[in-house]
């Protein structure tokens, strides 16, 4: 009896050690290349798809040569006595 019990949980290490390898083997190239992705943004973009682009969907290339300013607005309020 104890070697039947012993022999299964030696078949069942067998298996699943058996399938972690048939794993890797099948599926390492494809998670090598979904980890090589490179995203790449379009090659030319016109001064006017520049313009018109707002929030988070400004293209790289747009914010290239934009240098950061400090700007300050003085807002002056009169009134009538």
């Amino acid at each position: 009896m104890l070697k039947q019990i012993a022999f299964a949980a030696v078949l069942i290490q067998v298996a699943a050690f058996s399938a972690l390898i048939t794993e890797t083997v099948l599926f390492a190239s494809t998670a090598t290349q979904a980890a090589n992705v490179q995203y790449s943004e379009p090659a030319a973009i016109t001064e006017e798809e520049c313009a018109q682009a707002t929030g988070l969907n400004i293209p790289r290339q747009c914010l290239e040569g934009v240098e950061a300013t400090e700007s300050v607005t003085t807002i002056v309020l009169t009134t009538k006595e």
